[in-house]
């Protein structure tokens, strides 16, 4: 018995190795640019799944987002984004809420330049953007953190009597933590 416990728990171990990961919004580094000056140049995008969508709101404040944590060194003015998008940078980075609790846990290092790009067009599931930069002073790199809000769309629940939960597709809101490279802390900021 425990053979035939220990062959399934290799199995179960072999299919989650191999198994993709979950679909999601990534923002991820496309590239660097070591300027002249010393500085470096990070390049983004942003890549929703077909089953996402970006949303404005009413208000920046109710506008799906994506937040790059502790960007250290960031050069002021230097940040830039693609249309449909606006950018500001805070030292505590806006993080996915309700209700005034944050529905994810980044680590937020308190005085230090967070990146947030806030949607101001609707953008369709399945597309990348590029074209958000921003440069720092610092050059060597560690694993970072950031955190996403975006619109999901639930569909409707096929035989579903009218009127019930699932009856109709809903949209909903999505909050989300991943990794990718920023600048390090360990490094001098000049």
């Amino acid at each position: 018995m425990l053979k035939t416990f220990g062959a399934a728990l290799l199995l179960a171990s072999g299919l989650a190795i191999i198994a993709g990961p979950a679909l999601a919004l990534q923002t991820v580094v496309t590239q660097t640019d070591k300027n002249p000056d010393g500085s470096v140049t990070y390049h983004f995008a942003v890549k929703t799944d077909p089953g996402e969508t970006l949303t404005p709101g009413g208000s920046k404040a109710a506008a799906d987002f994506v937040t790059v944590y502790n960007f250290y060194g960031l050069v002021d003015g230097s940040a830039k984004v693609p249309a449909g998008w606006e950018f500001s940078s805070e030292t505590s980075g806006r993080t996915p809420a309700m209700g005034g609790y944050p529905l994810v846990l980044p680590l937020d290092v308190p005085d230090t330049p967070n990146l947030t790009w806030t949607v101001t067009k609707p953008v369709a599931g399945g597309t990348q953007i590029d074209g958000f930069t921003a440069t720092t002073h610092v050059s060597g790199m560690v694993q970072g953190e950031y955190t996403a809000l975006v619109t999901r769309q639930a569909p409707a629940v096929q035989g579903a009597a009218a009127g019930s939960p699932g009856a109709a597709s809903m949209a909903t809101k999505q909050a989300l933590i991943g990794t990718l490279p920023t600048p390090s802390f360990l490094a001098n900021v000049k």
